[in-house]
Protein backbone atom coordinates (compact mmCIF):
# COMPACT_ATOMS: atom_id res chain seq x y z
CA UNK A 1 0.00 0.00 0.00
CA UNK A 2 2.97 2.23 0.97
CA UNK A 3 4.51 1.81 -2.68
CA UNK A 4 1.28 2.86 -4.37
CA UNK A 5 1.30 5.76 -2.89
CA UNK A 6 4.65 6.58 -3.11
CA UNK A 7 3.99 5.98 -6.83
CA UNK A 8 1.28 8.61 -6.75
CA UNK A 9 3.17 11.39 -5.11
CA UNK A 10 6.19 10.66 -7.59
CA UNK A 11 2.95 11.23 -10.24
CA UNK A 12 1.78 14.53 -8.93
CA UNK A 13 5.22 15.56 -8.26
CA UNK A 14 6.52 15.17 -11.51
CA UNK A 15 3.07 16.90 -13.10
CA UNK A 16 3.37 19.54 -10.99
CA UNK A 17 7.52 20.17 -12.22
CA UNK A 18 6.19 19.77 -15.85
CA UNK A 19 3.41 22.74 -15.55
CA UNK A 20 5.98 24.58 -13.56
CA UNK A 21 8.34 24.65 -16.47
CA UNK A 22 6.25 25.08 -18.48
CA UNK A 23 3.57 27.40 -17.15
CA UNK A 24 6.73 29.79 -16.71
CA UNK A 25 7.44 30.83 -20.41
CA UNK A 26 3.76 31.31 -21.01
CA UNK A 27 3.69 33.80 -18.56
CA UNK A 28 6.64 35.34 -19.26
CA UNK A 29 4.79 35.96 -22.64
CA UNK A 30 2.10 37.41 -22.09
CA UNK A 31 4.11 39.74 -20.26
CA UNK A 32 6.10 41.04 -23.22
CA UNK A 33 2.94 41.20 -25.51
CA UNK A 34 2.33 44.79 -26.42
CA UNK A 35 -0.54 46.14 -24.12
CA UNK A 36 -4.01 47.25 -25.96
CA UNK A 37 -3.19 50.29 -27.47
CA UNK A 38 -4.42 53.01 -30.23
CA UNK A 39 -3.33 54.03 -33.16
CA UNK A 40 -2.00 57.32 -33.58
CA UNK A 41 -2.02 59.58 -36.34
CA UNK A 42 1.04 61.40 -37.56
CA UNK A 43 0.26 64.36 -35.05
CA UNK A 44 -0.09 62.11 -32.49
CA UNK A 45 -3.78 61.86 -32.05
CA UNK A 46 -5.79 58.88 -31.93
CA UNK A 47 -7.30 56.61 -34.24
CA UNK A 48 -11.26 55.60 -32.79
CA UNK A 49 -12.76 53.40 -35.17
CA UNK A 50 -15.25 52.68 -32.82
CA UNK A 51 -16.37 56.52 -32.59
CA UNK A 52 -15.05 57.96 -35.42
CA UNK A 53 -12.58 59.74 -34.43
CA UNK A 54 -9.47 60.49 -36.92
CA UNK A 55 -10.86 57.25 -38.35
CA UNK A 56 -9.89 58.80 -41.91
CA UNK A 57 -6.69 59.66 -40.79
CA UNK A 58 -3.48 56.93 -42.04
CA UNK A 59 -2.09 55.54 -38.58
CA UNK A 60 1.90 56.72 -38.12
CA UNK A 61 3.96 53.54 -36.91
CA UNK A 62 6.43 56.17 -35.29
CA UNK A 63 3.61 58.05 -33.29
CA UNK A 64 2.01 54.25 -32.20
CA UNK A 65 4.82 52.10 -31.92
CA UNK A 66 7.36 54.65 -31.21
CA UNK A 67 5.40 55.43 -27.68
CA UNK A 68 7.26 51.94 -26.40
CA UNK A 69 9.62 50.95 -28.54
CA UNK A 70 12.98 52.70 -30.32
CA UNK A 71 10.94 53.76 -33.90
CA UNK A 72 14.64 54.23 -35.09
CA UNK A 73 15.66 50.49 -34.30
CA UNK A 74 12.60 48.88 -35.18
CA UNK A 75 12.36 50.46 -38.85
CA UNK A 76 15.92 48.93 -39.76
CA UNK A 77 14.15 45.25 -38.84
CA UNK A 78 12.90 42.76 -41.89
CA UNK A 79 9.62 42.63 -41.01
CA UNK A 80 9.14 46.28 -41.13
CA UNK A 81 11.53 47.27 -44.20
CA UNK A 82 10.01 43.96 -45.96
CA UNK A 83 12.73 44.21 -48.91
CA UNK A 84 13.19 47.73 -49.29
CA UNK A 85 16.36 48.15 -47.68
CA UNK A 86 17.57 45.58 -50.50
CA UNK A 87 15.61 46.53 -54.03
CA UNK A 88 17.29 47.60 -56.98
CA UNK A 89 16.52 47.48 -60.37
CA UNK A 90 19.03 44.65 -61.21
CA UNK A 91 17.73 42.39 -58.32
CA UNK A 92 16.60 39.27 -60.77
CA UNK A 93 18.36 39.31 -64.73
CA UNK A 94 16.16 36.65 -65.38
CA UNK A 95 13.04 37.93 -64.50
CA UNK A 96 13.65 41.87 -64.52
CA UNK A 97 9.91 42.82 -62.97
CA UNK A 98 11.16 41.54 -59.45
CA UNK A 99 12.81 44.42 -57.62
CA UNK A 100 13.76 41.98 -54.09
CA UNK A 101 12.83 39.25 -52.33
CA UNK A 102 10.42 41.68 -49.70
CA UNK A 103 6.85 41.47 -50.12
CA UNK A 104 5.42 44.82 -50.05
CA UNK A 105 3.56 44.91 -53.40
CA UNK A 106 5.92 45.37 -55.98
CA UNK A 107 7.00 43.86 -58.97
Amino acid sequence: MERINYSFQVKILAILVAVFFTWQPISQAKIRACPPMYLRTQEGKIINPVSGENADRPYSTRQTCGKCHDYNMITKGYHFQQGWDRIRDDFDKEMPWVLSDGMMGKQ
